[in-house]
């Protein structure tokens, strides 16, 4: 069946970081399709000019102009949703009627783990919901869901064809490269703790990205480089002897992107066996697999001290990358899938809520699914669990669909602003 071309609109809450390299890579890539974006929030530097260059339509910070946007998706064929737990996409989809429409969302969270989940009623919502990972499959909305046909996985990739020929660069010491967000809600809450037991001479750990750098680096010493966020990282790349990604048994990510391109240039990889990165990396194929902080300690050191077998693993990884993290790859994928939605009848589309003039603090409580109970305040122990949920980082971090990152968007909402001082008065 010769495929046709198709109005794609594609809604963000914005567009930059891992999850915009990988949309733009493809829209870049894919001639197949007519691409245009919408982003709720903004778009950033780069994300604009590859764009402007790719004549790809992109209609930034849109959640100032809805009715606009109403009108983007009424004369799409079909309406792709980029999913995470971001306040402005909840706020769009829980107040807002869409016309008539085929929507599916694609989500480049897990949904393991709160908050950011994947209610039953976001699966109700899409006509079909595509996965960024297998391991969504076992998050407990997703294991419940009865209608198995509207749910699929297509590995997010934003390509790797720019990383495979990046070689390594002479420089002093042992580089352990870190890159990708800095923060707790990703990275291992003892990150810094246990790489300083990692015992190598001229050891430096270099970690690269941002969020809550300055920080994490106040329990740091002079091994430690703090980079913070920057637009090309194939310079450090090319520096890096090892990928070390010792990140949070509960972290959001999928498909890892950065772990993909750390893998096409031929970087090792030393993870722990968190389930995403299980799916990625195979011990002692591609990288190593560690099942706790010690042994990722004395996976390092391995890699170190036996240079054959980190000249091994390098070419698999590289091999591997190339073979499985492709454009082509993902492109194909999404082509059956828009094949199948467009035998769909267009529908309109609205979020299953009573109160149709919700409160933002409303709005928090729809995209935490079954944990909305967490918030609930009836009484002085319901106060105190909302203390105790300020403990553990996946709460505590100013993104990540946090009542932080909810309140940080909405000042004004009385609710969001008491529970976000309470968790940090915890």
């Amino acid at each position: 069946m010769q495929h046709l071309k198709n109005k794609i609109l594609h809604i963000t809450p914005h567009l930059g970081g891992g999850v915009g390299s990988v949309l733009l890579n493809w829209l870049v890539f894919d001639k197949s399709n007519i691409h245009s974006v919408a982003t709720l929030d903004y778009a950033n530097d780069k994300a604009i000019k590859v764009c402007k260059d790719n004549n790809i339509a992109l209609y930034s910070e849109m959640n100032n102009n809805i009715a606009q946007l109403l009108e983007l998706i009424e004369h799409a064929d079909i309406v792709l949703i980029h999913f995470w737990n971001h306040p402005l996409l909840y706020d769009f989809l829980v107040k807002n009627k869409l016309p008539s429409s085929r929507v599916i969302f694609w989500s480049h969270v897990s949904g393991l783990h709160a908050p950011y989940v994947i209610p039953k009623k976001i699966l109700d919502y899409a006509d079909k919901f595509i996965f960024t990972t297998y391991v969504s499959h076992n998050a407990k909305e997703v294991a419940e869901y009865e209608d198995k046909n509207k749910l699929s996985t297509i590995l997010s990739t934003g390509g790797v064809d720019n990383f495979i020929n990046i070689q390594p660069k002479e420089h002093k010491g042992f580089n352990v490269g870190y890159i990708g967000t800095v923060d707790y809600s990703k990275m291992h809450p003892d990150f810094i703790a246990t790489s300083k037991k990692i015992n190598i001479p001229e050891v430096k750990f270099i970690i690269v990205g941002g969020d809550n750098e300055k920080e994490i680096s106040k329990n740091a010493n002079d091994k430690f480089e703090f980079v913070g966020k920057i637009s090309d990282i194939k310079p450090y790349l090319e520096q890096f002897d090892v990928f070390g990604y010792p990140l949070h048994p509960e972290h959001f990510g999928t498909a890892e992107q950065v772990l993909q391109e750390a893998m096409a240039s031929g970087i090792v990889p030393v993870v722990l066996n968190n389930p995403t990165e299980k799916t990625l990396v195979k011990h002692m194929e591609n990288g190593l697999v560690a099942n706790n902080l010690d042994e990722y300690v004395k996976y390092v050191e391995l890699l170190y001290n036996d240079k054959i077998l980190r000249q091994k693993l390098s070419q698999n990884a590289r091999k591997y990358a190339k073979e499985i993290f492709s454009l082509e790859n993902l492109t194909n994928q999404w082509n059956k899938v828009f094949d199948e939605v467009l035998n769909f009848p267009k529908t309109i589309k609205k979020w299953d809520i009573k109160n149709n003039n919700p409160s933002y603090f409303e709005v928090f409580l729809e995209s935490l699914g079954e944990y909305k109970h967490l918030f609930m305040v009836q009484s002085e122990k319901d106060l105190q669990r909302i203390k105790e949920l300020a403990k553990f980082p996946n709460w505590q971090s100013q993104t990540k669909g946090t009542a932080h990152q909810y309140h940080d968007f909405f000042k004004n909402d009385e609710e969001l602003k008491k529970i976000s001082k309470l968790m940090k008065e915890n």
